[in-house]
């Protein structure tokens, strides 16, 4: 081997360790033990699914949708059928659905009225194949026609509360016969449903919704639709405390921010409409470098006493100035032009607390007095929820703990 090849022919050393490295490939390679797992012919798919994932654990992880494809390929190729439903509907990419909730939709109609839903994993890789092809277009339409619903209810993809509850609502809608050109309201009573939605997403947690959840919003929903027999609708705690603690992660803070999006229908600054197509930003009220400059504490700046949507325009406008300065620019206008009455809707639109009347008004949102402001709002967004959820919404002294304690 140290002669075969000419280069290094005149150089023995540089050929004996060139010789020598490749013995060494050759070596490791006859050495190599392939790892073997070997599993009863009897095992459950479930089973093999686990162990699959065990010994992928090093690589991409799997979702049960990657499962499924594997499963059912080449009929149906779910894969293809996916990626041909996200390139369709721009609303499925846009919101990050999952393969896996078309699934869902569909183990949730394959069951047989009276019995109750399965939608475990085990289930999903289960499914009769010609019922997927047969009834894929329509899921797909069911899921479409809910995040279009969702997005009505003032959610965006960085906004959504929670998709389990979406699954249930799109399986309802499916079983139910409905699609894309069914206009209107999609359901008996819209304004009962809304506060029905927002009483499930506005549960401490419910992002977590299990199988089971799933499964009860989906019987009692078929229900609703097909025998007007309405579901309970969830009690809903929540205090001005609660609102200034929770954290953008927590998925109340996203139902929030739907709920300020679908009922803050002024612009703060300028006082036009809030269209549901407008360009939305996330504007902070007091400008989050006033923890730099004032030693604000960043968890109340970045909490939703301290947020609120307004034009795009508007954002640019006010940029980083201090709500002490604009605001009392605001009253000066109003009161300048004769729009008072029309100042002090908007200010209420927008959960604004105070009285824009009052001389001294804007300087209640001096930098000294920004923990009240927040205090002040908070309570003001609680009211505004309540608005919403009506009776649903708790003595506003239940805790989070006693919450959690009875889910």
């Amino acid at each position: 081997m140290e002669d075969s090849y000419p280069p290094l022919q005149r150089d023995r050393s540089a050929a004996r360790q060139a010789a020598a490295h490749i013995k060494g490939i050759f070596e490791t390679i006859r050495n190599y033990k392939v790892p073997v797992i070997s599993i009863e012919r009897d095992s459950g798919l479930e089973s093999i699914c686990r162990v699959f994932e065990t010994i992928n654990s090093t690589g991409t992880r799997l979702r049960t949708f990657d499962l499924a494809v594997a499963r059912y390929y080449p009929h149906p190729d779910l894969r293809q059928l996916w990626d041909d439903a996200l390139d369709e509907h721009k609303i499925l990419k846009d919101f990050n659905v999952d393969g896996e909730r078309a699934l869902q939709v569909l183990a949730l109609t394959e069951t047989p009225k009276g019995r109750y839903p399965d939608i475990a994993r085990s289930k999903l890789l289960n499914l009769d194949r010609s019922f997927i092809t047969d009834n894929w277009c329509k899921s797909i339409s069911a899921l479409v026609e809910t995040y279009r619903w969702a997005r009505d209810l003032g959610a965006r993809p960085d906004t959504l509360p929670n998709h389990n509850v979406l699954a249930a609502v799109a399986a309802v809608l499916s079983v139910c016969h409905r699609d894309e050109s069914s206009g209107g309201d999609i359901w008996p009573n819209h304004e009962f449903i809304k506060r029905w939605y927002f009483s499930k997403v506005l549960q401490a947690g419910s992002s977590q919704a299990s199988n089971y959840r799933i499964g009860q919003d989906f019987r009692w929903l078929r229900e609703y639709v097909e025998d007007d027999r309405r579901p309970d609708v969830s009690e809903v705690a929540l205090n001005a405390d609660t609102v200034l603690r929770l954290r953008p992660q927590d998925v109340r803070y996203k139902a929030l921010q739907c709920i300020f999006s679908i009922t803050i229908r002024m612009d703060l600054r300028s006082g036009m409409m809030l269209g549901s197509d407008s360009e939305l930003h996330d504007h902070h009220i007091y400008p989050r470098n006033a923890h730099r400059r004032y030693n604000l504490p960043l968890r109340l700046l970045d909490s939703l006493c301290n947020r609120i949507y307004i034009s795009k325009d508007s954002n640019l406008k006010m940029g980083e100035t201090y709500p002490e300065q604009y605001f009392g620019e605001f009253a000066e206008l109003a009161d300048k032009s004769g729009t008072g009455e029309g100042f002090r809707k908007r200010m209420a639109d927008c959960m604004i607390p105070g009285n824009p009347d009052d001389p001294g008004w804007a300087g209640t949102f001096s930098i000294e007095k920004f923990e009240a402001f927040c205090k002040a709002r908070a309570q003001l967004i609680v009211e505004r929820v309540r608005e919403v959820v009506g009776s649903s919404l708790k003595d506003p002294a239940l805790s989070d703990e006693e919450l959690i304690d009875e889910d």
